[in-house]
């Protein structure tokens, strides 16, 4: 009756190692493609960051290229304005030279 019992048993722990072993396999794998989806949230996570900081740095540079163009148009007007005098006082000149 016991080598029954023994045989029984056996046969249930042959029968358990046959599905636990598959599933230790199974379990591997997920384990390994789970430490690569780590991996790729980290790099993506790194990558975000990094636009975030070219975003930044863009919208500084951005700014101060604004701001130098500004002043540059200031110039090109107060430039123009100069102009536009002389030669207004050219023509006023040339009018008076050309009465007298």
């Amino acid at each position: 009756m016991t080598t029954l019992v023994d045989g029984v048993l056996l046969a249930a722990l042959v029968g358990t190692s046959a599905c636990v072993v598959p599933m230790y396999i199974k379990l591997k794998r997920l384990d390994r493609t789970q430490a690569e989806y780590g991996r790729a949230m980290a790099a993506s996570g790194h990558a975000l960051a990094s636009a975030g900081e070219a975003v930044k740095s863009f919208a500084g540079e951005g700014r101060a290229v604004l701001d130098a163009l500004s002043r540059e148009i200031d110039e090109a007007r107060a430039t123009l304005a100069d102009l536009e005098a002389a030669r207004r006082g050219l023509v006023e000149a040339r009018a008076r030279t050309g009465q007298g």
